[in-house]
């Protein structure tokens, strides 16, 4: 089996994750794609997430719906202390010892691996497949365990998702599934902005 990891902090989840898990599934043939919840991110000490980890986890479940292929994980949530990927690794490797695990991410994440906790260990126990982004630089780590997956450039981040939401509400909508904006829209999120 073919197992796929994609982490963020999903606040809020939007249309490019969703395409990001969709075109890696199809163009990879993995079996599953773990969205895996970063509940207390160390890179964003400074800018914590606006939402709480409740509102992240039922915005992640109403974007993956039924999805047979994308599965809402909460290991980092249950787990205390920062949310490290390497840690989140060793439990799946743990859990699936004989799947090949895949790391799902942007190329701007990608670019950043070289600070995140522990990178040599996570290099050894995953394959990386990457979406390109204009503008950004292969890093000089990209080797042998890494793929590209080929898709549009989609110009949606969260950040402006979140900054925006108030004063252009129809436009970040669209790039959030119709659930998801609902949800963003009842429960009142992003009202201040970032």
């Amino acid at each position: 089996m073919k197992i796929g990891i994609l982490g963020g902090t999903f606040d809020p989840v939007h249309v490019g994750h969703l395409a990001l898990a969709t075109y890696a599934i199809k163009q990879f043939k993995l079996d599953k794609v773990f969205f895996v919840l970063s509940a207390r991110p160390p890179h964003k000490q400074a800018a914590r997430p606006m939402s709480s980890v409740r509102h992240r986890l039922a915005m992640l479940k109403l974007a993956v719906g039924d999805s047979k292929k994308m599965i809402v994980s909460n290991l980092e949530v249950r787990r205390p202390g920062p949310s490290y990927m390497v840690r989140t690794l060793k439990k799946l490797r743990k859990m699936f010892p004989r799947e090949k695990l895949y790391l799902v991410l942007g190329q701007d994440s990608y670019g950043s691996l070289n600070r995140w906790h522990r990178p040599d260990e996570i290099k050894k126990m995953v394959r990386f497949l990457v979406a390109r982004r204009p503008g950004c630089v292969v890093p000089k780590h990209a080797g042998t365990r890494t793929a590209w997956i080929r898709m549009p450039p989609l110009d949606i981040a969260s950040s402006k998702i979140r900054k925006n939401f108030v004063v252009k509400t129809k436009e970040m909508e669209m790039q959030l599934s119709p659930k998801v904006a609902d949800y963003v829209r009842r429960h009142r999120l992003y009202r201040k902005g970032i």
